[in-house]
């Protein structure tokens, strides 16, 4: 054989077998791609499901909220709520209004008596 033939020969084999490595590979990762299918779209299938769930709790917290603002405005008019902040019970505070009713009802008994 000649160095031109064998040349070929050897380039021919190089490209066949290059090409059976390429189409190989290629097949492999179709494969793969194909057995991701199903889970992907499990997946895709799931985030919708969660998507639409989601929705659902926002549209009845945005119903349960406006339904809580109507009665928190019902209630303001009934009872307008003052800026009054109250931090527990003040004993001073207490004890002068014991003291005042106190002093009421000395202040009445003492009417009664002058009546």
């Amino acid at each position: 054989m000649s160095t031109a033939s064998k040349i070929t020969f050897g380039a021919s084999l190089l490209a066949a077998g290059g090409a059976f490595l390429f189409i190989n590979y290629s097949q492999g990762l179709e494969r793969q791609a194909l057995r991701q299918g199903p889970i992907k779209d499990a997946a895709r299938l799931e985030a919708k499901h969660q998507q639409q769930e989601l929705s659902k709790k926002q549209l009845f917290n945005d119903a349960e909220h406006r339904e809580q603002q109507e009665l928190r405005e019902k209630l303001i008019k009934i009872q307008p709520l003052s800026d009054e902040i109250i931090r527990g019970v003040d004993k001073k505070k207490m004890l002068d209004r014991v003291e005042d009713s106190v002093l009421d009802k000395e202040v009445e008994s003492d009417q009664a008596k002058i009546l």
